[in-house]
This record gives structure tokens, sequence and C-alpha cells, in this order.
């Protein structure tokens, strides 16, 4: 065993990739990430058990080779945006290129085992899902579904590889810092894509849907394209087994990912150089363009509105990092102008994604303010500077969900009023969480803020869901239920409170100054 893990060598390497991950999702509660994915785990083929029985893993009903196909290459899709977004770390983010490339470790090896880390990382929940089906199947007479281990693992290289390959093209296209932007809002669309895609059935005219099902119905009789016997379903015939796509999946998957690595390490080597010298660049001051001070229309309110605005406009990373949330209101926005008979659901839908959003934007102007101490010394009130960078996170969110508003206010007036009371109560309440539990923060790390307090995190989460339940049973007035809106409101202002409570100790010590 120590052979394979010579200092040095790729396998060594892969293993302190893999490291790295296992800490960046477990933390320090190794113990209790352990448990708890036994747990799972064990569960997982207790379920592996009983879908099995009675049913054969080779001959399978058609209809079930297109349901499960399709799924795989939703998965696939998944992990193709999820190897982008990787993709884009191991390039930008780590920091460790420049330690890595002056070791005496090959250049190639480094950019390989980054790979395999990325391919690691994006089967790694897929692989934990799927095998139960392999080791169940063993004891039940399917041995072919052992498959499934080469297979995601080259389907995990071939993701891999495509990322790294479209990430390192955009660096040579349009350069290391606008590909790093283009990349990241690619792999947030691709990954919005998807739910979009599930939500089409309600956002088309009903003749649109049948004839769009009747198309895929000829797409999959015999001989179409959707066909069983079709090579578009070969990634999910190869979990089972079957020896021609098994061994398509592998040579594309294993082929593709050392093709990629052995073609591109070298352009790999340039693009890490260019990140990392573009950042240490430093400005010039003789070629600095000339700073001229202009009055700023609007006074002050308008001085610290444009300054939120314009820094969030300056930070691409943060806008593809805050896009999926956005696109996610879109379908919820359309189902209302479709179907006034949904209205009663989508609108608490709009509540919690317009919250959930709110609590992102709030913690990027409050919480993650790159110059707190220029702030804390400026000669104003610090507390109406925070209320002024919450209302600069709270108006795009009113924006983005103003026509759901506008909407109403034509179909009924107890309706808009509805969502306007539950809109305001909480985006506010949201951004009186972040100023009441201050938490300083690193707009650069968004992704880690609710790896925080687990307490204040649930009590973001009562808060916005109470908004939520509160809107639901407010719009089933006169329903005799509607009284269940007093408890969402109880839940919502749980939120408030509990931040107020929870960060006294934190606002006396000055945490964002």
């Amino acid at each position: 065993m120590k052979s394979v893990f010579k200092v040095g060598t790729w396998p060594w390497l892969l293993r302190h990739e893999v490291r790295l991950q296992w800490r960046a999702v477990s933390g320090t509660r190794l113990w209790v990430v352990g448990i708890f994915g036994a747990l799972i785990w064990l569960g997982l083929h207790a379920t592996a058990w009983l879908l099995l029985q009675g049913h054969d893993a080779v001959l399978m009903p058609p209809k079930v080779i297109i349901i499960f196909g399709a799924l795989t290459w939703l998965i696939i899709t998944l992990m193709f945006s999820q190897a982008i977004m990787l993709s884009v770390t191991a390039l930008f983010d780590r920091g460790d290129f420049d330690l890595l490339l002056a070791s005496p470790l090959n250049t190639r090896t480094v950019f390989t085992v980054r790979g395999m880390g990325i391919a690691v990382s994006c089967v790694m929940l897929y692989f934990l899902l799927v095998t139960p089906f392999a080791h169940v199947g063993v004891f039940m007479g399917h041995a072919n579904l052992l498959a499934i281990y080469p297979a995601i693992i080259s389907i995990g290289l071939l993701v891999a590889s495509v990322g790294m390959l479209l990430t390192l093209t955009l660096v040579r296209l349009l350069g290391a810092r606008r590909a790093r932007v283009v990349a990241q809002l690619f792999g947030a669309v691709v990954g919005a894509v998807m739910f979009m895609l599930s939500q089409v059935q309600n956002m088309l005219e009903h003749q649109t849907r049948d004839q769009i099902a009747a198309l895929m119905k000829d797409a999959a009789e015999p001989g179409g394209v959707l066909a069983p016997d079709s090579m578009v379903w070969f990634p999910f015939r190869a979990f089972t087994g079957e020896p021609i796509a098994l061994l398509t999946v592998v040579t594309l998957g294993v082929g593709g990912f050392f093709l990629v690595v052995n073609l591109t390490y070298k352009r790999f080597l340039s693009g890490t150089q260019e990140s990392v010298t573009g950042s240490a660049n430093k400005v010039n001051p003789s070629s600095a363009p000339e700073v001229r001070f202009q009055n700023t229309r609007g006074g002050f309110i308008g001085i610290v509105l444009k300054k939120e605005w314009r820094l969030i406009w300056r930070d691409p990373q943060l806008i593809a990092q805050t896009f999926l949330q956005m696109l996610y209101l879109l379908p919820v926005v359309f189902l209302v102008f479709r179907n006034s008979e949904a209205v009663s659901y989508v609108v608490p839908g709009a509540i919690l994604l317009a919250a959930t959003l709110a609590g992102s934007f709030a913690w990027i102007t409050v919480a993650a303010e790159d110059a707190p101490e220029l702030i804390g010394t400026a000669p104003v009130s610090l507390t109406r500077i925070r209320w002024l960078k919450v209302l600069a996170a709270l108006i795009p969110v009113w924006i983005m969900v103003s026509p759901i508003l506008f909407f109403l206010l034509t179909k009924n007036l107890w309706w808009a009023t509805v969502f306007l009371f539950c809109l305001a109560g909480s985006t506010v309440s949201a951004g009186m969480i972040q100023i009441w539990y201050p938490r300083a923060g690193d707009r650069k790390n968004m992704k880690k803020r609710a790896q925080g307090s687990m307490l204040i995190n649930t009590v973001e989460s009562f808060c916005a869901f109470g908004w939520s339940g509160a809107a639901y049973a407010l719009m089933q007035i006169p329903s005799p239920w509607a009284w269940l809106a007093l408890v969402g409101l109880g839940f919502a202002a749980l939120g408030p409170a509990g931040a107020w409570v929870l960060g006294k100790s934190r606002r006396e010590q000055g945490v964002l100054v």
C-alpha cells in the first residue's frame, strides 16, 4: 500500500485531493457525517432490495429503459454543470498552483490528478445512490449490475474532461478573468435549464403539450431516435451491464479524459499562469485614469445605494452565484400569468424564493463589506448605513417580483394585498436577520455562508417558510383554515426575534466593524 501511494506519484496526489474535498464537505464533525452517511447508505441498500425483487435487471420493459434513460441524462447534465463550476475552482480559486508548479511534480500529473479530483466530486453523490443496486444485485443473481462501477466512473471522467476543456477554451478565447465569469454563468444556466424543463408541462398550452407528447411517442417507436434500443440510452444500458453500451461508455469516458489531458495540459499551464499573474498585477499610478469627483444626486441615500449596486455589478462572480436563484423565479412568474387557479400555490413559492434571494443579497451588502473599518470611521450613523445597505439588497428583489404584483392587482385586490404584505415582511425580515445577527464574511466565499451557526440558519429557514405559509393561509380567506396564517406569522417572527436575542453579544462586540 505504501508503494502505491509513494510521494510524488499520481495516487498520492489524488489521495490528497480527495482529502481536501472531504474536509470541505464534512468540516470538523467527521463522526457525525460518517454516522448519517452510513445510515443513509444502509437505507439505500434496503430500497434496492425491495426494487429488485421480482424484476429482471437484464430484460427490462421498453418504458422502463426510456424513463431511467432520461433520468440518467438528467444526472449527467447536473454532473456537467457541477464539473464546470469545479473546473473554475480548480483553475482560479484554489490558489495552490504556484506551489505545485514550483514542486518537482510533473505538470501533466498535476493536471491529471486535478481532473480526477473533479470527476470524484461530480460522481460522489450519485455513486453512493446507485452502488447499492450493484451490491444487492450480486446476492439476487444480477451480477451484471456490477457494471455500475465502471459506468459511473467513466461518466464522471467524461464530464470532468468536457468541463475542463470548455473552461480552458474560454480562457484561451476570453482571457482568464472573463472566462471565469462566463464559465460560472454557463454552469448556473445549465443547472437552471433542467429546472425550467421540469416546468414545461405547466408552462405550455394543452394543445402544444399534446403535440409534443405525440412526437415523443413516435420517436420512442422501434427504429425511432428514442427507441429503447437506441444509442441515446447507452449511458443507462451501460449500468445494466449491456456489453456494447458499457464498452462505448468506458471508451468515451476513460479515452476522452486522457485525450483531453494530453492535448490541453500545456494550455492548462498557461491559463493558470495567466490567472495567477493577472491577479497579482498592480495598477501603475502613472497609467491609472484620473479620478474626477462629481456631485452625486440623491444625497447620502443615493450615494450608499449606488455604491452597493456598483460593487455587486463589478463582481460578476456574485451575479453568477445568485443567477440560479433568480432563474427559479421565472417559471413561478410564468405560472401566475398562465393559470389564475394556481395563484394560491405560486404566490407562497414566490414569497419563499424572494426571501431566500433577499437573504443572499443582504448578506453580500451587510456581512461581506470589503472595507468595514472605513465604514466604521465614517461621520454618519452605522445603523443608518446598514439599513441602507439592506435597502440596496431588497430593491432588486422587489423589482424582479413586481410583475406578479401588477398581475394580481388586475385579478384580485385581496391577493395583491396578501402578496405585498408577505413580500415586504419576508424580505425585510431577511435584512433584519443580517443586521441583528452580524456575521463578517467574504463575498468570495458566498457558498460557505450557510456553514456558520446552524441555529441562526434554522431561524432564517423558519422565517422564510413562515411567511410563505402565512401567504398561503391568507389567500384562502374566507376558508375556516385561514386562522393558520397566525401560525405562519408566529414562525416568521422567530427570524427577527431570534436574530435579536442570539446576536446581542455580537452587536456589542462590533463584529461588522
